[in-house]
């Protein structure tokens, strides 16, 4: 565990900010260099670039807020000004999809109408690949740490993200396992499904139905083993994150179903609506 990754005249450069920054940053330029697959151009790409992180940053943050809403009763303006930690993945995700969304309406009455699904399905990868360092800096900083284990790969933490009881305890480096349950999703997306979303073998949409798909069950494993607080409990055993990824893993599914993952019209399948 490493909270601060490195010092720079003075200035101690904390490792969780640097690897989501760098995590961005890979997310980004991955999209930058697929940009022909949606025939994009780079002021456009730019502009939906920044729409998505801030949604992103808001999004999370509004998922905190509402799932530790008697911790923000209690100190709304120590919540709101505290930017190290507190986010939710889900609500970050669902609010990078409607700003996407909106940005994709918007343009479509300044250019050619694009269709939503082919832009979704690069992000979606991309996302699988920002996400893998977003997790290294959250093991770095001893954030979303697992339950206390037995097991040899047990890691005791030293963190104010970890309750007093369980500093120094070896626990399950649930930020690990899921940095590489995301890096196979990536894996299997950009070098397995991508390709053939080119091909026209499979449907536009199947990359970002199948990411919400496959990072539902990779969470709702994942959570199991986790040790922090994970806010309200709906039902005993099940965490909201969990309930989350229950909603996410069947509308993908059920979306993949109705749609198809096979093209059905390659001749005719268009980009543009």
């Amino acid at each position: 565990m490493r909270p601060a990754l490195f010092e720079l005249h003075g200035f101690f450069v904390p490792s969780y900010g640097f690897f989501v920054a760098l995590g961005y940053l890979a997310g980004t330029l991955w999209i930058y260099f697929h940009l022909d697959d949606i025939e994009g151009r780079e002021g456009e790409f730019w502009a939906l670039a920044y729409a998505i992180f801030f949604s992103a940053v808001l999004g999370g943050k509004a998922g905190y807020y509402l799932l530790e809403w008697k911790a923000f009763r209690a100190d709304p303006w120590g919540m709101l000004a505290d930017w190290r930690t507190g986010w939710v993945f889900w609500t970050g995700f669902a609010a990078t999809m409607l700003s996407g969304w909106v940005f994709q309406q918007a343009y479509n009455r300044l250019r050619r109408p694009r269709r939503y699904l082919p832009v979704a399905d690069l992000f979606a990868i991309s996302l699988s690949l920002g996400h893998i360092f977003g997790r290294v800096g959250c093991f770095l900083e001893g954030c979303c740490h697992g339950r206390p284990t037995t097991m040899p790969w047990g890691v005791p933490l030293k963190s104010l993200s970890v309750r007093e009881g369980l500093i120094g305890v070896p626990l399950h480096p649930t930020q690990l396992y899921e940095a590489f349950g995301e890096a196979a999703i990536f894996a299997f997306l950009a070098w397995r499904v991508l390709p053939g979303i080119r091909a026209k073998r499979y449907s536009y949409g199947t990359a970002f139905f199948g990411y919400i798909f496959l990072y539902s069950v990779l969470r709702f494993v994942v959570e199991f083993f986790r040790g922090d607080d994970r806010g309200a409990f709906f039902l005993p055993g099940l965490s909201p994150s969990q309930w989350f990824s229950v909603f996410g893993a069947a509308l993908a599914a059920a979306l993949l179903w109705r749609q198809g993952i096979l093209e059905r019209s390659p001749e005719t399948r268009s980009l543009y609506l």
